[in-house]
């Protein structure tokens, strides 16, 4: 059995009606008298970006989940390669390794700065600098070490916040892991540490088995934001 699993805030979410036969729960962070058909929609507090979702799901669901669970935003058609956009991909990938995102992606040497190398980037630093993000109460490295000892210096990622994972995956880790993450994305609408959650998914459920596709996917994206029509917006 395949869960899709919706964060949703005011996206229009029409584009599921062709996956009807699969299972979907919607989380909304809206308005809360949003409704979609006879799909389970649970409201949220609008906290902790995605990851707040994902592991709410986690922690409430997890003795109940099912053998292929799918996270995605509420709109993932402007994701361009960061997600799947036939969502039969995330199930048919998940059920042959048990994780699944459509692009990988490398953090390295020049990630491990005080806020994951974020500060550096014009468009974070301004969102920190006028509060609309909220600085971290730890690193990003402080974040990892609730579920693991040491991040290697070349970490495996991904980005968009869209992926598939088996429950024997999530199941690794004891559920007060995920209530620790949990609390930690428990504490404002826009926290740094949505952006850490983010890219620490991948590693969260695989470690590093991807990490030579994570180099060849690094490749491929700049080789498609030079040389093709990528879309600006996708900037990793």
């Amino acid at each position: 059995m395949s869960t899709i699993i919706i964060a949703r805030y005011n996206e229009d979410l029409n584009w599921l009606s062709k996956y009807k036969k699969l299972k979907i729960i919607i989380y909304n962070k809206g308005e809360e008298s949003y409704f979609y058909g006879k799909n389970k929609v649970i409201n949220l507090p609008n906290i902790g970006r995605e990851s707040h979702t994902w592991l709410h799901h986690i922690v409430t669901n997890y003795e109940e989940l099912d053998k292929v669970n799918i996270f995605l935003q509420g709109r993932i058609d402007d994701l361009g390669a960061l997600a799947y956009q036939d969502l039969y991909k995330y199930i048919e990938e998940c059920n042959r390794k048990g994780f699944s995102v459509s692009r990988y992606g490398i953090l390295g040497p020049f990630h491990w700065n005080k806020y994951l190398g974020l500060e550096d980037n014009s468009k974070y630093n301004l969102k920190i600098k006028n509060k609309s993000l909220k600085e971290p109460k730890i690193s990003f490295k402080e974040l990892a070490k609730i579920f693991t000892n040491n991040i290697p210096l070349f970490t495996v990622t991904s980005y968009g916040g869209c992926f598939a994972v088996s429950r024997n995956l999530i199941r690794q880790h004891d559920i007060s892991v995920y209530k620790k993450l949990l609390d930690i994305l428990s504490n404002n609408d826009n926290p740094l540490e949505g952006h850490y959650m983010e890219r620490l998914w991948c590693y969260l459920f695989t470690k590093n088995r991807y990490l030579l596709r994570g180099f060849r996917d690094v490749l491929l994206t700049k080789y498609e934001k030079n040389f093709s029509n990528y879309s600006k917006s996708n900037k990793l």
